[in-house]
């Protein structure tokens, strides 16, 4: 038993690329309770009118009534944008602050968002690392990531791609072993606990700073920003601005 273990116990996870508006409210709620609401209005919202978004959602449930606004709260939150070549680009998991050290439950929607990945036959999943941070390409690198061909920019830094096959980095972080009542229960050893921190918790770090609306001192791009999202492999033009300074 872990001090997440009895929360855990009631979360419904599911994965889904279509979003109904209990949902759509629900992330909404989220990213206004962890203090980054324009991560909704701005980019999330815009982005789940198309196509390509692909949510791993954790989530509670009210008793009564069951369905509505307001039905559910969202735990955690692992996003994938599919772009260009069917490829994946990746947003680490997003977890309510009561949930920032319940990587029991980052394992298991991270399971479930790759093992989707893998069978919607998504080639390679990756996430953009600022050129040079080494510490997020070490991170990933353990995780089974390596540097790929796409690139990107913005104002302020150059952004490589590190990728995988879905279920190479199932396989590294040890989760296409475990089932996700394990993880939610950490049912896992001390390598396995090692690992699973080590990507979460660096991840994390990475991303501060884009989810503090400071694109300056961003380490580790989300898949959502549109730059991403409809730029071929070959990365942003020459001469293309970035986006907004913040």
């Amino acid at each position: 038993m872990t001090h997440h273990s009895p929360a855990n116990e009631s979360v419904r996870m599911r994965v889904s690329g279509d979003v109904d508006l209990e949902t759509r409210t629900a992330l909404a709620t989220f990213c206004r309770r962890n203090r980054y609401p324009y991560l909704f209005t701005e980019v999330l919202e815009p982005l789940l009118s198309g196509h390509g978004l692909v949510l791993a959602l954790a989530a509670t449930e009210r008793p009564w009534p069951p369905k509505g606004i307001g039905s559910q709260t969202i735990e955690a939150v692992g996003i994938a944008m599919i772009g260009a070549e069917n490829r994946a680009h990746l947003t680490p998991v997003l977890t309510d602050r009561r949930n920032a050290t319940n990587i029991g439950l980052v394992g298991a929607v991270t399971k479930q968002l790759l093992e989707h990945l893998r069978e919607a036959d998504v080639p390679s999943a990756g996430y953009l690392v600022r050129q040079g941070d080494r510490a997020l390409e070490r991170a990933l690198e353990q995780a089974g990531f390596a540097e790929a061909d796409f690139q990107s920019s913005t104002d302020f830094a150059d952004y490589l791609e590190f990728s995988a096959a879905p279920q190479n980095v199932l396989d590294t972080l040890g989760l296409a072993r475990l089932r996700v009542g394990d993880l939610l229960s950490l049912s896992l050893d001390g390598a396995e606990l090692d690992r699973l921190g080590s990507y979460h918790f660096a991840l994390t770090a990475g991303l501060t700073a884009y989810l503090q609306d400071s694109l300056r001192h961003a380490a580790l791009l989300p898949g959502l920003i549109d730059l991403v999202a409809t730029l071929p492999p070959g990365g942003v033009p020459p001469g293309t601005p970035g986006p907004p300074a913040t």
